[in-house]
């Protein structure tokens, strides 16, 4: 064993020893055609700030072991990012790459094969390069060619070089407010203009956004228009901001103007009324105007100036178009006022004038919109009768005098309402007829006036039913059943019976009886056998022959629910995919397979349930697909079974059970693909996409489940299980002797049944 890892220590010392030491020029050696080596593309044209990649080529004459080589550019116009396998050969060397993009080279381009060599053309390097923000063409040209074969002799080579050209990129387009408000401004309604420019798009083409800063709460959408207007702006500071973009897309920085609006206009007072003018005293003076402003009316008040000089402000009343105050006045005398407006900046506005008061009160008061509401209505409801009445100087008493179909009569004083003009009575009438009423006002002088009509109390209105009810609506055979109702009439009622219908079809027909405590309550209570529903109807008549009916319904049937029992999932799994749900449910009336099973489950621990299946029969399973389940959350199954009499029996598991469809997170960490491993140790990378291994080697892996956790992780090597490691750290030693390639698999299996796995490639060397 010793002596093999001499002679494999041997031969990767002799490989680096050939990477670094191959430099110098390559003779042409007589007898072979030359191999080619050069830049692909030899020349392309790139834009400032582009970022681009060049490569190194090589297409040999005869096989080939190994490639190294510099490259030298124009520093001014590129800079140089970096330099990566072209995977030509088998090892790649940076160890001593360097690139300088001071002086314009990259030195040390090396690869090589292990132990081989290649006849195919390919990429020996590949460079990724930056153009800078100067236009130009730059070279790209190799130099310290070395190209060995297997023996690492040098080979005879021919160089082709290549260049790169930098043009200057699209500029974005410009725009300009041309037109807009600025500094402060006392109007609400602005309007913006602007136009734009482009170096290679024409202005028509262009398109703009825009925005006012303090009102839009975005960017528009981009139009062709050059112009926007704004209305009813309120108080504040705006922005606006415009910018463009062509038809390459390109879209340029903003123009912006600023400006503020303020409120420096008073409101404006007019169309000021006083009515009447002049008044009696004690009468009502309604005062009113029209304040407009520009932005907001704030405050209206009025000042009133008495005859005596005593002064008193008031509020004015905003109606729906209009301010205005009024009041009763007794003194006698001229009256001045003056009302004063503000807006909600403070600026303010007045406008003065005068009212009169006469002495003297001759005028009676004045009935209007004599009613009787409604003029025709049924007994034992109410009748509303009302009237407006005004006077000039103040109202003493308003009376009803009303007359009854059976010769007697009433007279008394009628209330007024909140604004004190109308005046009314309510009141329920039984006798049947008519009721001529006369309505009478005096005022405070004792100027009287009076005024009639009359309305017609009848009995068109049948008797009312409520409250029907089966107590209780359902029940097993042989209970009783009471049916009631609540019956009131507004004249009187005259009998109350009931039609029922049996689920048989046959039916009877009976008065019900009269609660002697509440002469409202209809009722019978009777015991029912026959299994079904039983419709039935109440009847009611009054004095005056009108009728009426309500009818209802009760249920005889079997009350007693099936059992249920939840068997899988009952608590405490993992599970993932379809998951077969499994219960056992029976009823003590109905067959099994006549019963009918609703599954439902929860993630909130029952506090909200959401159905898998409805009216499912009772097969005992039911195949749920969890895949749209949110992994990881604490589940609940409730089964629900329904017999033919709609009983139902629950059972939920009896405890939380986990959801878990994510494949586990698996990483093969030893060995890795295009790496060499000697004696269970990493050597380097290599240029395979497979892994190298001299020896035995310690198998490992990472695996992890973030919600069921890792069951196991099983080794196969070509399909054939070798072993299974169900904790951490997850590995096996692979010693066996072998000279050939296989195909290494690792699995790793999460508590749900998920599964996830890895294959490599992998070459063994080992005795």
């Amino acid at each position: 064993m010793k002596k093999m890892e001499k002679t494999i220590l041997s031969l990767i010392v002799a490989i680096l020893f050939f990477a670094g030491g191959f430099t110098g020029a390559i003779l042409k050696v007589s007898g072979y055609s030359e191999t080619q080596i050069g830049i692909s593309p030899s020349g392309q044209t790139v834009s400032t700030g582009e970022t681009f990649t060049v490569n190194i080529e090589i297409d040999p004459a005869e096989p080939i072991a190994g490639a190294q080589c510099n490259l030298h550019f124009n520093s001014s116009l590129l800079n140089a990012l970096s330099v990566s396998d072209g995977g030509m050969f088998d090892m790649w060397f940076n160890g001593i790459l360097s690139i300088d993009n001071t002086n314009g080279t990259i030195e040390n381009i090396i690869a090589f094969d292990l132990g081989g060599t290649t006849s195919d053309s390919g990429v020996f390097a590949v460079v990724t390069f930056q153009a800078k923000s100067a236009s130009g063409t730059s070279y790209v040209n190799l130099s310290d060619v070395g190209i060995s074969d297997e023996n690492g002799s040098p080979v005879a080579v021919s160089i082709s070089n290549g260049s790169v050209t930098i043009t200057a990129g699209n500029m974005p387009p410009t725009a300009e407010i041309t037109s807009a408000p600025s500094g402060t401004i006392n109007y609400r309604n602005v309007n913006f203009e602007w136009t734009g420019s482009d170096d290679s798009t024409p202005v028509s083409n262009l398109l703009y956004s825009y925005k006012l800063e303090g009102y839009d709460s975005s960017w528009s959408s981009w139009t062709s228009s050059t112009s926007k207007a704004y209305n009813g702006l309120l108080e504040g500071s705006y922005t606006f901001m415009v910018k463009a973009k062509d038809s390459e897309g390109l879209i340029g920085s903003a123009d912006t103007a600023s400006f503020t609006v303020e409120d420096t206009t008073p409101p404006s007072i007019s169309n000021v009324h006083v009515s009447p003018d002049p008044q009696i005293t004690g009468g009502y003076v309604n005062i009113s105007c029209s304040v407009t402003d520009d932005f907001s009316v704030d405050n209206v008040k009025i000042n009133i100036t008495y005859p005596d000089n005593s002064s008193f402000n008031y509020s004015m009343t905003h109606g729906s178009s209009k301010y205005y105050y009024n009041s009763i006045f007794t003194d006698i005398g001229e009256y001045d006022f003056t009302i004063w407006a503000s807006d909600g900046s403070g600026n303010g506005n007045t406008y003065s004038g005068t009212f009169s008061i006469m002495g003297g009160d001759f005028t009676p008061p004045s009935i209007s919109n004599v009613v009787a509401t409604p003029p025709v209505q049924d007994a034992g409801k109410t009748v509303r009768i009302s009237a407006t009445v005004t006077d000039n100087a103040g109202v003493a008493d308003v009376f009803l005098n009303i007359s009854y179909p059976d010769g007697t009569y009433e007279n008394f004083s009628i209330t007024a309402n909140v604004t004190g003009h109308t005046y009314y009575c309510e009141k329920p009438y039984t006798q049947l007829g008519t009721y001529p009423f006369t309505i009478y006002a005096v005022d405070d002088a004792g100027n009287s006036n009076e005024s009639s009509s009359s309305f017609s109390i009848e009995d068109n209105t049948p008797p009312e039913i409520s409250d029907v009810e089966a107590n209780p609506p359902q029940a097993s055979p042989g209970n009783a059943i009471n049916i009631s109702a609540t019956v009131t009439d507004n004249a009187g009622v005259a009998d109350v019976f009931l039609n029922i219908s049996y689920p048989d079809g046959t039916y009877h027909n009976f008065s019900l009886k009269q609660n002697v405590t509440s002469n409202t309550t209809y009722y019978c209570s009777n015991s029912y056998n026959k299994l079904g529903v039983y419709n039935f109807t109440i009847y009611a008549v009054d004095d005056s022959g009108n009728g009426n009916k309500s009818s209802s319904s009760f249920l005889i049937k079997d009350n007693t629910p099936p059992k249920v029992r939840v068997i899988y999932p009952n608590g405490g799994e993992s599970v993932s995919g379809t998951v077969t749900i499994r219960w056992n449910a029976t009823d003590n009336y109905d067959e099994e397979n006549e019963l009918k099973v609703t599954i439902k489950y929860s993630a909130d621990a029952g506090t909200s349930w959401h159905t898998i299946a409805s009216s499912e029969d009772n097969t005992g399973e039911y195949d749920w697909n969890t895949s749209a389940l949110e992994d990881g959350k604490q589940y609940l199954i409730k089964i629900s079974v329904k017999d033919l009499s709609n009983n139902q029996g629950v059972d939920i598991s009896n405890a939380t059970f986990i959801v878990d469809n994510t494949k586990p997170s698996l990483v093969l960490e030893k060995p890795r693909h295009n790496h060499l491993y000697l004696f269970d140790r990493e050597v380097m990378p290599i240029l395979r996409s497979r892994a190298i291994v001299i020896g035995k080697i310690t198998v490992t892996a990472n695996a992890t489940d973030a919600t069921s956790g890792v069951d196991r992780v099983e080794f196969f090597v070509d399909g054939t299980s070798k072993s299974v490691d169900s904790s951490k750290p997850y590995e096996w030693e692979w010693d066996e002797m072998t000279f050939t390639s296989h195909v290494l698999k690792v699995v790793a299996y999460d508590n749900a049944g998920n599964s996830v796995y890895e294959e490599l490639d992998v070459k063994v060397y080992n005795i």
